[in-house]
């Protein structure tokens, strides 16, 4: 070989070393579902692609509670999300490549667990949290029924009726997150959610290790669809609570939850942490390009 070749091969090894150093890394993403998708499904798989395309080699963990597609779909209509939260705690916690920190997405009902295990799991280490219309503050419906599906509005009456039902709480998981801030139901919500006044920090006793957690965010994006109807009230997923009697949305800086600080919201957000986002769509349609705009803009 004569020194120019020599000289060639030096001088593109060096280009290739610089070039490597200087893609941008991105921290281990790690993914949530929602309700009725599970953690194989195309949707999952088409994100974890754009990410890639983004950031080329980023670590991504799809969260699953069962290796089984089809009963890690059930799973997300049926069991115990306290249990499901310490499974997930346990199963992250095991995984080498998210020891130093990983950014997590929450969809929909993925984004309400996604928060809990933030607030419960200490041993993790959050970097940013993005929730995609998730109800964090509740829903006033379990379902959305079409104004002449009778069957599907007497279920959801009886439903309702029974939604504080021990069985019901332990059991269902949209009913975990289930709010009505009514007077009344609102106590009863106080008593017996099996989740969600828990990781909001709305009894009487504060968890403290759930504020200093949620304060160690990066970033809280939050994400809202203009047009959702699956979500009610849909500016749940910003943190707004709702009045029945007055028929408007609270926004979160006049919330209980913000002004008392229960879980860090108002830290976050006077530290510049929380982003809100909309899309002009109905829930969960999100496009490619959002995403990709997502990850470029604050990862």
């Amino acid at each position: 070989m004569n020194l120019f070749s020599i000289f060639n091969l030096i001088l593109f090894t060096f280009t290739s070393l610089f070039k490597l150093e200087d893609i941008k890394r991105i921290k281990p993403v790690v993914i949530w579902h929602g309700l009725g998708d599970n953690y194989n499904s195309s949707g999952i798989h088409r994100v974890s692609e754009i990410i890639n395309e983004i950031y080329p080699n980023t670590f991504i963990y799809s969260i699953y509670l069962d290796e089984d597609p089809s009963t890690d779909e059930q799973n997300s209509y049926f069991g115990d999300a306290n249990i499901q939260i310490s499974q997930i705690c346990a199963q992250l916690s095991n995984i080498t490549e998210l020891f130093h920190g990983f950014n997590i997405i929450g969809f929909s009902q993925g984004g309400v667990l996604s928060r809990g295990l933030i607030e419960r799991c200490s041993g993790l280490v959050v970097e940013n949290f993005v929730s995609f219309g998730s109800p964090h503050l509740g829903v006033l419906e379990v379902s959305i029924c079409e104004s002449n599906d009778w069957i599907c509005r007497r279920r959801n009456q009886l439903l309702k009726r029974q939604i504080w039902n021990d069985n019901i709480q332990k059991h269902l998981i949209p009913a975990q997150y289930f709010r009505d801030h009514e007077k009344v139901e609102y106590a009863k919500y106080l008593k017996y959610s099996n989740l969600l006044a828990d990781i909001n920090n709305e009894r009487k006793f504060k968890n403290k290790t759930y504020v200093e957690n949620m304060k160690k965010l990066n970033k809280l994006i939050l994400v809202n669809f203009l047009k959702d109807t699956t979500v009610i009230p849909k500016e749940s997923s910003m943190f707004y609570d709702y009045d029945k009697e007055k028929d408007i949305v609270i926004p979160m800086i006049e919330t209980e939850i913000y002004q008392k600080n229960y879980i860090g919201l108002k830290d976050l957000n006077e530290e510049g942490k929380i982003v809100f986002l909309n899309i002009d769509e109905a829930h969960m349609r999100i496009s490619d390009q959002f995403i990709r705009e997502l990850f470029i803009n604050f990862f």
